[in-house]
C-alpha cells in the first residue's frame, strides 16, 4: 500500500464511483441496435411480399396483353402502346431479374 491515507481514499472512492456508474449507455446502444434490427427485418419482408405480387401482376398483365393480342379485332395503336410501357418498364429490372438490355 503506497501512498497517504488521503490519496488511498481519493483511489477507493474513484474506483467505488466506477463500478457504480450506471451501464445505461452501453444498455441503450444495444437495444437501439436490436430494435434497428427486427425494423430492418420487417422492411425486408415487406418488401419480398410487395415484389412478388408486383411479379405476379406483371406476368397477369402480360398473359392478358397476349390474349387480347390473339383476337383480330382489338385496336392495335393502344396495344402497340402497352407493349411499350412494359418494355420500358422492364429495361429498369436488372437483367437476372427478367429485364432487358437498355
Amino acid at each position: 500500500e503506497e501512498g497517504g491515507v488521503v490519496s488511498r481514499n481519493k483511489a477507493k472512492n474513484e474506483l467505488a464511483q466506477h463500478l457504480g456508474e450506471d451501464p445505461l449507455p452501453l444498455r441503450r446502444a444495444k437495444l437501439n441496435t436490436e430494435a434497428a434490427k427486427r425494423k430492418t427485418d420487417r422492411a425486408k419482408e415487406a418488401s419480398a411480399a410487395a415484389l412478388a405480387e408486383a411479379e405476379s401482376k406483371l406476368r397477369d398483365a402480360e398473359a392478358y396483353l397476349e390474349e387480347i393480342k390473339k383476337n383480330s379485332g382489338s385496336a392495335q395503336g393502344g396495344l402497340w402502346w402497352i407493349e411499350r410501357e412494359l418494355h420500358e418498364a422492364k429495361k429498369y429490372k436488372p437483367l437476372s431479374k427478367g429485364g432487358v438490355a437498355r
